[in-house]
């Protein structure tokens, strides 16, 4: 005997998020837009959060390394020395150029940087 699908409720979950979803298509396959977005994202773009992660992790260690120069008082180093640190200027959060003078900034530490050293290192200050 042949029995409708429409009849039969069959509990389904949601594809990204894992909740069971309550309502609507029996084949619905996602609780809600966010998570059928996020999975076609996921699936389109699968190395996306480990880079956002790897980036983000770089900042904190450029970070962590200037602030502790910050703190110990030394406001110019050479990059050969901050590279031996594990510091790598390719990732920094601000930059910008005053006159001839290249200025970057990781969150709020900020320094003048010149092609073999890095100078004027200091907190910025909220106004």
């Amino acid at each position: 005997m042949a029995y409708s699908l429409k009849y039969i409720k069959i509990k389904t979950r949601c594809l990204q998020c894992g909740k069971e979803i309550l309502y609507g298509r029996v084949d619905r396959k996602f609780c809600c837009e966010a998570c059928k977005n996020s999975y076609h994202n996921r699936r389109r773009y699968p190395m996306r959060e480990d880079m956002e992660g790897a980036v983000l992790r770089r900042i904190d260690l450029n970070h962590a390394i200037l602030e502790r120069l910050y703190k110990m008082d030394i406001h110019t180093i050479d990059l050969l020395t901050l590279s031996h640190l594990g510091f790598d200027p390719h990732f920094v959060t601000n930059f910008r150029r005053v006159g001839r003078h290249d200025i970057f900034a990781i969150f709020d530490l900020q320094y003048e940087m010149t092609p073999t050293r890095i100078k004027k290192l200091e907190m910025i200050t909220k106004r």
